[in-house]
């Protein structure tokens, strides 16, 4: 049956039976919850964050979880080496059997399908379980052989291909290939009685195995004051947690303005890259501090002082902080601590004249080309947002010094007349000369 609606004096011509039809199908896609819960904490890397640099979001030769599963012949030989350490670690253990893995991950199956943000619908719940026991039990032989080397079989390709653990490096510190915590915690737990468990905590294995995957281990502290997500997780947590505790404030009278200001999207304010600073009287300083957390970077505005803490760079750098990026991006329960010191070292690196002068004041230690080192900051955060700039303050206080005109002219006269002992001495006989000279003049003018 059709009826007749009048719409601003318009008769339209309504089908009934169409109406009907087209609300029950679009009842039916309708969904109760939301398609990404706050408990997911595994994402897929956004397309505007990957099309950036592909290859530092994507596995070389190992895949962990759901998202890259069954992705390609590379990934066979791993998937043999799991099923060999898992068949290894039962073998090892006093009291633990498939079984006792398998009622204790199904337990958490819910749950941790639950962390992934894409849906499984292609994963039973066979599969799943089956692929959270090969995967976590990998990881957690992995880091034991890796700790203790008499665990270490003869006949480990891990071991005895050296490509094969920078590979693993990358791999496992990737956004997309990760297992809950909760789950490898399981596992651990389940094969405590496990003869080569020896006395190392989980934690400790798996900071033990990636303090070889970073530049600087010093980034590594293992005081964790809240639940870990994931292995990607844990790895920030170590580099953040000392900032958020050691972080220079504006005393008490700013705290309030921060908690009203942490959820705004800013545009952080840019300051002068490291040369142009340089030449306007700002020094820069390594941190004396050891151990120190990266991200502690301060500058004192009475004295012009800018410290830093050193930053190793190699291959294995840019992927681990663009995962690290991308995870605060995605991810509502981790503030933007990362990508603030990302854009702050962007500001500061613009070229390689800049990547130099850092490198002879020792704050960084660079095994790229100074070329790549200054491009690798610079794009290292592209397509991203950043949510309560955590370099707020210190870029205020660089930019008012830097705008200060005697500090400019302090420095001009430093560089051009007091760079070396013979520029000290040729200004100070000048000035001599001067001061005689005017002397001389007015001895004239008086005594004529």
């Amino acid at each position: 049956m059709a009826n007749y609606r009048n719409v601003d004096s318009t008769s339209i011509l309504i089908d009934d039976g169409i109406a009907e039809e087209l609300r029950k199908t679009i009842a039916t896609k309708l969904l109760g919850n939301s398609p990404v819960p706050a408990h997911c904490c595994i994402f897929r890397v956004p397309d505007l964050i990957r099309r950036q640099k592909t290859a530092a979001y994507e596995p070389d030769i190992v895949s962990i979880g759901p998202f890259h599963q069954g992705c390609g012949e590379k990934f066979q030989l791993m998937e043999t080496v799991k099923r060999w350490y898992l068949q290894c670690l039962l073998s090892s253990c006093l009291d633990i059997s498939l079984d006792s893995l398998i009622k204790g991950i199904m337990e958490l199956g819910r749950s941790a399908r639950e962390c992934y943000a894409d849906p499984l619908d292609h994963l039973s719940q066979k599969d799943f379980v089956e692929m959270m026991i090969l995967d976590g039990c990998f990881l957690l032989e992995l880091f034991r052989k890796e700790l203790w080397d008499d665990l270490q079989d003869e006949n480990d390709p891990v071991f005895n291909l050296s490509c094969m653990l920078e590979y693993l490096y990358h791999d496992l510190l990737l956004l997309e290939n990760q297992l809950p915590w909760f789950v490898l915690e399981r596992l651990y737990n389940l094969t405590a009685n496990n003869a080569n468990q020896k006395t190392a905590s989980l934690t400790e294995l798996v900071l033990n195995f990636f303090r070889q995957a970073v530049t600087d281990e010093r980034i590594f502290d293992p005081n964790l004051p809240f639940e870990i997500l994931h292995i990607l997780d844990l790895i920030r947590t170590v580099i953040v947690v000392p900032f958020k505790d050691l972080k220079s404030q504006k005393k008490e009278e700013r705290v309030e303005e921060q908690e009203e200001q942490k959820n705004e999207p800013e545009l952080p304010q840019r300051i002068p890259n490291a040369t142009t600073l340089s030449e306007a009287g700002v020094q820069f300083r390594r941190s004396k501090n050891t151990p120190e957390c990266i991200m502690n970077i301060e500058f004192n505005f009475k004295n012009g002082v800018f410290t830093i803490p050193p930053l190793g760079i190699d291959e294995k750098t840019g992927p681990l902080f663009r995962n690290l990026i991308a995870f605060e991006q995605c991810h509502h329960g981790r503030l933007h601590k990362i990508t603030s010191y990302a854009v702050l070292m962007d500001n500061l690196i613009d070229t390689s004249k800049d990547v130099d002068l850092l490198r002879e004041k020792k704050i960084l230690a660079n095994w790229l080309s100074p070329e790549d080192a200054s491009q690798f900051f610079n794009e290292l955060y592209n397509d991203t947002t950043v949510t309560g700039f955590y370099y707020r303050d210190l870029c205020n206080d660089v930019n008012e010094y830097y705008n200060t005109d005697w500090n400019k002219w302090r420095e001009k006269l430093r560089r051009d007349y007091f760079s070396t002992p013979w520029a000290v001495i040729s200004f100070i006989a000048a000035f001599i000369l001067l001061v005689l000279t005017l002397v001389q003049t007015a001895y004239t003018i008086i005594h004529p």
